[in-house]
């Protein structure tokens, strides 16, 4: 499976260089990450600030757009599809420096290896100058200081919402489905995890629908105003076995999230 992801990145990489349009789209193995259509349209108060980019009318439903964030992370390289080729000085990255979050220039090296001891492929890890939580190549997003808030649990259990404020607004995560490393050994058929975020108590979208676990969980790894139209977005850890590192971009600006994978599987 990672090898069928990686070249899917290459892949949207080459046809972003040539026509400057169209990200990818989700392949079949992101298809056990659902939407909902009626949850993904965004709220009314959303939509005025929003600012969706042209090239996502022509994402199919359901969508996870691959291709515009990674992670730092060692990447295996095959048919010479590196991650060198991928990011370049244009990237941003949102890293934290003294407690405080900041959207600047990506700032990395990259550190090569002739062979992985477990893949027996050569890598190449992207090593950042600073605490880099992702590198993103979203035109949307701008350098500059970024309002986050803290929390202190990562996992919102099932029945138990996670409740906070943001600009005189009120958000609540409402979680339901799998309990974390309980449920999904057990004989029982369960029905995955869904986490919902309402704002006022109003129903804005579901940020997580996923029913693939295998010894991980969907974390909760930031939240705060990325895309600065005074609306919160969150970047989730929700990887689907315990070989895979797995990022998640939910923008409020934007109706579909972004996607970055590492398959680090022998």
């Amino acid at each position: 499976m990672h090898f069928s992801y990686f070249i899917g990145i290459y892949f949207i990489v080459t046809s972003i260089t040539t026509s400057c349009q169209n990200p990818a789209t989700s392949s079949t193995d992101q298809q056990k990450v659902r939407i909902q259509d009626k949850e993904t349209s965004l709220s009314p108060a959303i939509e005025r600030n929003a600012n969706v980019e042209t090239r996502q009318s022509t994402q199919p439903k359901d969508s996870l757009i691959e291709g515009r964030i990674l992670m730092p992370y060692t990447y295996r390289v095959f048919d010479d599809n590196n991650v060198s080729k991928i990011i370049n000085p244009s990237w941003l990255e949102l890293h934290r420096k003294d407690g405080k979050y900041n959207i600047g220039k990506a700032v990395y090296s990259i550190a090569y290896e002739k062979e992985e001891p477990c893949a027996g492929l050569p890598t190449e890890t992207i090593n950042p100058k600073a605490d880099v939580l992702l590198f993103f190549n979203i035109s949307a997003l701008q350098p500059g200081p970024v309002d986050s808030i803290p929390f202190h649990n990562k996992i919102v259990p099932p029945n138990q919402p996670m409740e906070f404020s943001f600009k005189n607004d009120q958000y609540k995560l409402v979680a339901a489905g799998i309990e974390f490393y309980q449920d999904e050994n057990t004989a029982i058929k369960h029905p995955g995890y869904t986490l919902k975020l309402f704002i006022n108590n109003k129903f804005i979208r579901t940020l997580i629908n996923q029913d693939a676990y295998h010894d991980t969980a969907t974390e909760l790894e930031f939240i705060g105003d990325i895309d600065r139209d005074g609306i919160l977005d969150f970047i989730i850890s929700s990887p689907r076995d315990y070989e895979e590192h797995r990022k998640i971009l939910i923008l409020s600006t934007q109706k579909f999230p972004y996607v970055g994978t590492v398959q680090f599987d022998c």
